[in-house]
């Protein structure tokens, strides 16, 4: 029995998810971006040619066109399996011979890579207009952001059916407690609260990396593994469980 190549149902994948999810998230950043930007260049056609504007460019690249990792993380993450599974499709996807986990795995990749370069693109646009931002610290930064959102992202997708409500609820949770107990002066929580928060994904470090990675700044190695290897983690178990649960449930 010939099998046919994975790769054919590349230019597919790749279409459904620029036009269904990252045209969301490319939207909403030029919309928020683009407008703040296009005021001030119309008053003033000079105002990032003065260095003593490259604190407020960056405060708006982080404040706006950084607003795509997060979103855009989401939006290439989740859904990824449960929404086939929701809508019927992998009927149709796997009426051929098709091996269900590499076609995930592709899929997957797909979307980080693409997501990953649209947000180096983003930041040379931004950086055409204004001033120099590293677009190779940027697409590491969606490279770090896209291993923890996608990796929880796919786990969740294999688990239910509406993961996506999840992902959102554990990454702002997340965030809350470890950014509470990271604070000088240890607000008091419940011990349970302290615990969950270091069980939880890395999502402050993660976030605390990105800030050091947009500044030009050392970044902890120890950090960066740590969030890559939560979300690798979070991807394999993920694998594993595709390959045990049928979708058809």
């Amino acid at each position: 029995m010939r099998y046919p190549p994975l790769l054919a149902y590349a230019r597919f994948q790749l279409g459904d998810y620029l036009l269904r999810r990252a045209s969301v998230a490319l939207l909403m950043v030029v919309f928020i971006a683009g407008l703040p930007l296009w005021g001030m260049l119309r008053g003033q056609p000079d105002l990032f040619k003065n260095p003593s504007s490259a604190v407020l460019a960056m405060q708006l690249y982080t404040g706006t066109v950084a607003l795509f990792l997060p979103i855009g993380a989401f939006l290439a993450g989740a859904g990824i399996i449960s929404a086939d599974r929701h809508q019927g499709f992998f009927r149709f996807y796997f009426s051929k011979p098709v091996n269900v986990v590499a076609y995930y795995v592709q899929t997957y990749l797909l979307h980080g890579i693409v997501f990953i370069a649209l947000f180096g693109a983003l930041t040379w646009g931004w950086g055409a207009l204004t001033i120099h931002v590293s677009v190779h610290r940027a697409m590491e930064a969606a490279a770090l952001t896209f291993a923890l959102v996608g990796g929880l992202g796919l786990l969740f997708s294999v688990l239910l059916r509406f993961d996506g409500l999840l992902l959102v609820l554990v990454y702002l949770v997340s965030m809350m407690l470890q950014q509470i107990v990271s604070l000088a002066g240890k607000p008091r929580l419940p011990e349970w609260a302290v615990q969950l928060a270091k069980v939880l994904p890395p999502v402050y470090r993660m976030d605390q990396v990105r800030n050091h990675l947009y500044a030009a700044e050392a970044i902890s190695a120890a950090d960066v593994w740590y969030v890559v290897g939560y979300g690798i983690g979070a991807f394999a178990l993920g694998l594993f469980l595709l390959r045990k649960l049928a979708l058809s449930r």
